[in-house]
């Protein structure tokens, strides 16, 4: 048995004799893989034993007690103690191992560093600090290589968390993103990647998704596979949403295939659903593409070629539909007896049924359970406006807390529908507007012209108007009256 010392002095000291540089490959001093060889050094080392390798034939394997220090090139890592085999010009780092290079920082309680691969594998209580932009990977796990080149990654496995900053630009105070995922990786400086059950966490939103990519140059992030992402008040979801940042703080979210956004009391379908937000909250949001857009609250459900939401500070403001557009009231629920427990359910209608609002549950807000094109129908009851833009304006509800409200803000402030408006080969058939009636029954007046403008007060109607109109007027009559 020969035992090697190593005296411990500044200058490094190569365990030379056993690491020999191979000959420049085609690319020019790179191997076969792309990456460059590495001389491992000792800097510093305890008492060191040296055994043959009885798998390789002349190579050694040296046993070093610590603390160790380790240089190869730009990397210097440190450990209680290691392990270095010739044959495979590997070193393996154990006991409170500390590495950087130019790119990174680590720390772990194991790193087996391969010197013929400029590669490195750390294991045990892994993180990782990308130097760049301060970007973290904490897992059991973690393998990356020295040298950065074009699509380099740095994979964390066995679900790690991924830590990555507000984005190019962005003040302090801006908090960061936190995924956790089967597997993350680190891909050149800028660009990360998870997959595997993602769930992504920011002081702004909450999402899921089978698998994203970020980009802190781009200011963006892509979730694939049923993602959802939850903010304050509204829900997105689709094939794939393209989230978007500015200055560390959400501004867009993009929402492509299938996708629908949800609120307190209102729901959005259609091809491509985009938000933009202020601060915490959803300024406007745009549904449009192939196929119809179709939005509904508790009191109407619209459809168009494309739809507008407009929000002001929090709450509904206004809802655009445009391109064969068309709004159909939808009943609410009767507001609560004021002596009695018992809640009236909303009565059955051509409307209700379009929207797809489960009215099972007694004493509770509808719930819908998707969205269908709203029917045009003449039915009793019906109430509804088209044209080629339909477009409704919300107040502030003046309605008491037992009272229904038409939808509500991104805070779950109550709003009432106030004005509807149909222009262009514009039509209605809602309840007319009179003093004095003949029968208990509604009547009806079927209008129509190039602009039509309906009034509410409390959720009912109160004026009528129509531009270039003519109309017919529907009366009840009794069975007394028939006679």
């Amino acid at each position: 048995m020969r035992v090697l010392r190593v005296p411990l002095v500044r200058a490094s000291l190569p365990i030379a004799a056993c690491l020999l540089l191979p000959s420049p490959g085609p690319e020019g001093g790179l191997g076969a893989q792309g990456v460059s060889r590495c001389a491992l050094n000792i800097q510093r080392a305890g008492r060191q034993l040296e055994r043959s390798d009885p798998d390789n034939p002349g190579a050694i394997t040296a046993f070093v007690s610590g603390p160790v220090t380790v240089r190869c090139g730009d990397a210097v890592m440190t450990g209680d103690s290691a392990v270095w085999r010739q044959a495979q010009e590997q070193a393996l780092m154990v006991g409170r191992v500390r590495y950087r290079d130019t790119t990174r920082t680590l720390e772990s309680e194991r790193l087996t560093f391969y010197g013929g691969r400029d590669a490195a594998v750390a294991e045990g209580s892994v993180r990782l600090v990308r130097l760049a932009n301060g970007a973290t990977l904490e897992g059991p796990r973690v393998t990356f290589t020295r040298t950065p080149f074009a699509g380099s990654r740095t994979t964390a496995t066995g679900r790690p968390r991924m830590t990555l900053p507000s984005g190019q630009g962005a003040t302090g105070g801006v908090e960061p993103s936190v995924v956790d995922a089967d597997v993350a990786e680190f891909v050149g400086e800028e660009e990360a990647f998870a997959k595997g059950d993602v769930v992504l966490e920011r002081r702004d939103l909450e999402a899921t998704a089978d698998s994203a990519r970020f980009s802190e140059s781009a200011g963006r992030a892509v979730l694939y596979g049923d993602p959802v992402v939850d903010g304050e008040g509204y829900r997105l979801d689709g094939d794939s949403i393209v989230a978007g940042f500015e200055l560390g703080d959400l501004r867009t979210i993009h929402s492509f295939g299938d996708a629908t956004a949800k609120g307190e009391r209102y729901e959005l379908r259609a091809d491509q659903i985009r938000a933009r937000l202020a601060g915490d909250e959803v300024e406007t949001i745009w549904a449009f593409g192939d196929g119809r857009s179709l939005a509904a609250s508790a009191e109407f459900v619209l459809a168009g070629d494309s739809i507008v939401f407009a929000f002001l500070e929090g709450r509904a403001d206004s809802v655009t539909a445009v391109g064969t557009a068309s709004a159909v009231q939808v009943a609410t629920a009767v507001a609560e007896p004021p002596d009695s427990t018992a809640v009236a359910e909303p009565p059955d209608s051509t409307a209700v049924r379009a929207a797809g609002i489960d009215t099972a549950a007694v004493g509770e807000r509808p719930r819908r359970a998707g969205l269908e094109e709203p029917e045009l129908s003449t039915a009793v009851g019906a109430n509804w406006i088209a044209g080629d833009t339909v477009r409704a304006r919300f107040a502030p509800s003046t309605a008491g807390a037992t009272e229904p409200a038409g939808a509500t803000g991104a805070d779950g402030e109550d709003v009432e529908l106030e004005i509807l408006t149909a222009t262009g080969d514009a039509r209605s058939f809602y309840a007319a507007v009179r003093d004095t009636a003949r029968s208990g029954e509604p009547s009806r007046n079927y209008l129509l012209g190039s602009r039509i403008e309906i009034r509410f007060r409390d959720g009912e109607p109160l004026t009528l108007a129509g531009t270039d109109a003519i109309g017919v007027y529907l009366e009840p009559i009794t069975e007394e009256d028939g006679r």
